[in-house]
């Protein structure tokens, strides 16, 4: 017995950790699915105006992207960054905010989900003079229960060989922050402006064992394999009209 509550105060500790920190940036994302025979270019406008007033400066700066692969396909997806849980304390709120935000979006969308994604720096690549791209390839991972630990070090692999061969496109990796039961544990997003960008061989198998050794790459995906239940693309645009620069 006292193995047992000796255990379960070490996983508490351990979740009380994960929730413990405020150094982080994190993405707020609120998918928005629009209503049959709504006047969008009236809620672009209410976004638009929305946004300026209330959301034009870090850490609450907003951007609107239209989803066009995945699951979400057809949304659009409004994305606040990069304040955390503990910025959210001073984040707009109140009537005239919450009144302004019912009518920007209640006449035209339903909300059908509101994530929040947390930047793992550790893992991630980004280029020197790195700037976001208005286009983004966002791949959602669902990890097999306990196998986080499994992916994070895949994770940080690839992210060797970024650094090694100084790619000149971002790895960014995202964890979502609450529990879910539709799979959508991590997130690796890649930022691009040229639609030929999707076009380019990024197969990089070569570099991988050029940085890790020969054979490798096929360890990597039986890993992969042994940890992955599924991925899912979503591919989105940014919707520049409504987007805070």
């Amino acid at each position: 017995m006292r193995r047992i509550i000796l255990s379960a105060a070490m996983f508490i500790a351990a979740a009380m950790i994960a929730f413990g920190q405020s150094d982080y940036k994190m993405m707020e994302l609120v998918y928005m699915k629009p209503i049959p025979g709504a006047d969008l270019e009236a809620a672009s406008k209410a976004i638009a105006q929305h946004n300026k007033k209330y959301h034009a400066e870090d850490p609450f700066k907003a951007s609107v992207w239209s989803t066009l692969t995945g699951s979400m396909m057809g949304t659009w997806v409004w994305v606040m960054y990069p304040g955390t849980f503990t910025d959210y304390d001073n984040r707009p709120a109140g009537k005239d905010h919450d009144s302004d935000w019912d009518k920007a979006i209640g006449p035209y969308f339903k909300v059908v989900a509101n994530e929040y994604w947390k930047e793992d720096e550790k893992h991630s690549y980004f280029p020197e003079e790195f700037k976001s791209g208005e286009k983004v390839v966002f791949t959602i991972f669902d990890i097999k229960p306990g196998e986080n630990y499994r992916f994070k070090a895949i994770l940080k692999k690839v992210a060797e060989v970024y650094k090694e061969k100084k790619y000149d496109r971002n790895f960014s990796v995202y964890w979502n922050r609450f529990e879910n039961k539709d799979g959508r544990d991590v997130a690796i997003e890649v930022m691009f402006d040229k639609w030929a960008f999707l076009d380019e061989d990024h197969s990089m198998k070569k570099d991988y064992e050029e940085v890790h050794g020969e054979g490798t790459w096929f360890q990597l995906i039986e890993e992969y394999r042994d940890v992955v239940v599924s991925a899912e693309d979503e591919l989105s645009v940014l919707m520049k009209e409504m987007s805070v620069e």
